[in-house]
């Protein structure tokens, strides 16, 4: 029986940068970085969480009008607040979400281009 998603690939073009943005920015952790033939074998962790995220290294990303990433918050408002004071742009929001009442919700781009959806779900 299937427990959880071990992790998630997310193209990066630049690993340390990534690794920056989403440390410095997002508030996840290093869990691995490790030598991987050319690359590297890093993996990102929310704390507490047991998913993690795991950066492909890509020699460039394309732009992107869907998220490559889904990322829960207890209050996307507050965040956003963090983010741009951080110097982060939003591209979107936030907002509630027509798709789903109870969700509020903004984007972002990531340190490689990757658009990043933000959201708080109601009584999750």
């Amino acid at each position: 029986m299937l427990s959880h998603i071990h992790f998630q690939s997310i193209g990066v073009v630049d690993m340390y940068r990534a690794v920056e943005f989403y440390r410095d920015m997002l508030g996840m952790r290093v869990e691995r970085d490790a030598p991987y033939g050319d690359s590297r074998w890093i993996f990102m962790q929310i704390p507490g969480a047991r998913t993690m995220l795991h950066f492909d290294q890509h020699s460039t990303i394309e732009p992107q009008d869907k998220p490559a990433l889904v990322l829960a918050t207890d209050d996307v408002d507050a965040l956003c607040e963090d983010l741009t004071s951080k110097g982060v742009a939003i591209q979107s929001g936030p907002d509630d979400a027509p798709w789903e009442p109870g969700v509020r919700w903004a984007m972002i781009h990531d340190s490689e281009g990757n658009l990043v959806l933000l959201q708080t779900v109601a009584g999750q």
